[in-house]
Formats: structure tokens, sequence, C-alpha cells
């Protein structure tokens, strides 16, 4: 089987093989496949588009993110421009 990739996930795979972790690309390649099956098989809903099109896993990825990472204090504007974000988008 052949797949064409991205250019910046062939880089990204590249890269981990050139760390010494993976013994070559392919292997970078089968382990993600590997993770992704288990978690695909342990919630077959896990990567079901929700209604706005996002996929669960994406949401937790990004909630995690928000929680792990720097905190910034929101402004009110801020969060008038992510409403006006929200309508944008479900008018497209």
């Amino acid at each position: 089987m052949n797949v064409s990739l991205p250019k910046e996930l062939e880089e990204f795979i590249l890269k981990k093989a050139a760390t010494g972790e993976y013994q070559n690309a392919n292997a970078v390649v089968i382990e993600a496949l590997r993770e992704f099956q288990i978690k695909a098989e342990a919630d077959p809903e896990w990567m079901r588009p929700l209604p706005d099109g996002t996929c669960p896993s994406e949401i937790k990825v990004l909630l995690l993110e928000a929680v792990r990472g720097p905190h910034h204090p929101m402004s009110a504007n801020y969060f008038d421009q992510l409403r006006q974000r929200l309508r944008n988008t479900n008018t497209k």
C-alpha cells in the first residue's frame, strides 16, 4: 500500500524518525496507526464528527491545551469577537 501525505506530515514523520526513537519512518507511521486503532476500537464515537463539523477528539485536545497552557485574562472584546466568529461559521 502506498499513501500520499501532506508535506507537513511527511516532515513530521521524518523528524520523529531522525530522533532515533524509531527505527525508521515506517515505524513512526505504524505506531501512530496502532494508537489510532486503539482509540477507535475503545470508543467508536471517538472520530464521529459533531453537527458543527468538529470531532470530539479535536475538542478534547483543545480543552486539554487550554487547561494546561498559560492563562491570560480575556476581555469582553475577546468574547465579542469569538461570538462573531461563531456566527460567521454558522452562516456558511
